[in-house]
């Protein structure tokens, strides 16, 4: 459930996942988000909570690789009275933890002295809960007493398992590899928003869609820098990209002129190198090198 929290006595859960390429992560959270929403209402009229919450939101956010990432949830979150910071990741990371700490205290501290911030708490790791243990033995107990639980091989069923699909096979015809970082940091940057944009620069641009492959990385580590993207083979990496003009005029200058943006490249080479002094492997005989459609930069 994303609706904003807006009541003065409104207790705010945001479930704190990691994110995957592919939709399904949002879909599956918000799913649980749900489920977690419906269960405190049912105690909050059946039992009822101190304090007597007029209002509860349960919001979905993301470490990384999909959003919204957390700035972005406390946002929607802003006006409880309390938020709650489930973290639902297996296994914990005590650094990353550390780091989303130290995060939420930023998010509070740009709201400045006179906003009404929210009594904030992060939950314990998700393997630290003293009900998991149980909700998993109960699992493993309810599989085996029901009589129509299905092993793999029924559920797989006619599908053709022994062999992958040949396409896995074939490697994409490309002359770069952009590695876009979606660590926790650079999503906390806004990262995650920006993937969209890149595809589009590329996908619209087509001497750049013939060269490039694009690729999601987890933290590249210069975490200041972000949002962080790497251009290989020549191993120049730019920062901070932070609109779809800078990702065309880096990607364009660099892929195409065969030229370093120097204003956004924190580490690499100043220059790229001339062919003929390239220390960089040459490219698979199964990828032949791209014919230019302009004698720049050549």
């Amino acid at each position: 459930m994303n609706t904003t929290a807006s009541a003065s006595h409104a207790l705010a859960v945001i479930l704190l996942g990691r994110g995957a390429v592919y939709a399904a992560s949002e879909a599956e959270l918000a799913q649980l988000a749900a489920h977690v929403h419906a269960r405190l209402q049912a105690e909050t009229q059946a039992q009822g909570m101190a304090p007597a919450w007029t209002q509860i939101v349960v919001q979905p956010a993301f470490v990384d690789r999909y959003q919204p990432a957390l700035p972005e949830a406390l946002d929607a979150c802003q006006a409880a009275h309390t938020v709650v910071i489930v973290p639902v990741m297996v296994p914990d990371e005590p650094a990353l933890r550390r780091w989303m700490h130290k995060l939420i205290m930023r998010w509070s501290a740009r709201r400045g002295a006179h906003a009404n911030t929210p009594r904030l708490i992060f939950a314990p790791p998700l393997p630290e809960a003293p009900q998991l243990a149980e909700t998993l033995a109960g699992t493993v107990r309810q599989l085996l007493a029901a009589p129509d639980t299905a092993d793999v091989p029924a559920v797989v069923g006619d599908d053709a398992w022994e062999h992958d699909p040949k396409g896995w096979s074939s490697v994409p015809a490309h002359s770069h590899h952009v590695l876009w970082c979606m660590g926790p940091r650079c999503a906390a940057k806004g990262a995650v928003q920006l993937w969209p944009e890149l595809a589009r620069v590329v996908r619209e641009n087509p001497p750049l869609k013939k060269r490039l492959m694009l690729l999601q990385t987890s933290c590249q580590y210069p975490c200041n820098h972000g949002p962080l993207m790497i251009v290989y083979p020549e191993g120049a990496w730019y920062g901070p990209v932070q609109d779809a003009g800078e990702m065309q005029a880096v990607l364009s200058r660099h892929v195409l002129d065969g030229e370093v943006d120097s204003v956004l490249c924190v580490h690499g080479r100043p220059a790229l190198p001339a062919k003929a002094e390239s220390s960089c492997p040459a490219p698979s005989p199964l990828l032949p090198p791209i014919p230019r459609e302009t004698s720049s930069g050549a």
